[in-house]
């Protein structure tokens, strides 16, 4: 059976509700590739506009993740308590020395 483009962009949709689902989740070890059939024949210039619709969607989803992924990779390198100075004058003297 030779793949079409229809069931392929029908696939690729799905594809993308699920990895989109994945992201809201945070499920970021699950998130796979979408992997188009080898074989198939030119685009037809009908299916077009869908193609280029599901590739819109992929490159946000892309953009968020990186985005997720650059908010979590500053948090990680923000310090987990405050971070206090040092001072150069005590800030208690003992009175009774």
């Amino acid at each position: 059976m030779t793949p079409n483009w229809m069931t392929t962009l029908d696939a690729f949709d799905s594809h993308l509700d699920v990895q989109t689902e994945l992201v809201r989740e945070g499920r970021y070890d699950e998130i796979a590739a979408f992997v188009p059939p080898s074989g198939l024949p030119a685009l037809p210039r009908a299916l077009a506009a869908r193609a280029a619709e599901l590739l819109i969607r992929a490159q946000a989803l892309t953009e968020r993740a990186g985005v997720i992924r650059d908010h979590t990779a500053q948090r990680l390198t923000q310090p987990r308590r405050p971070t206090f100075t040092q001072r150069s004058v005590p800030a208690y003297v003992d009175r009774q020395a």
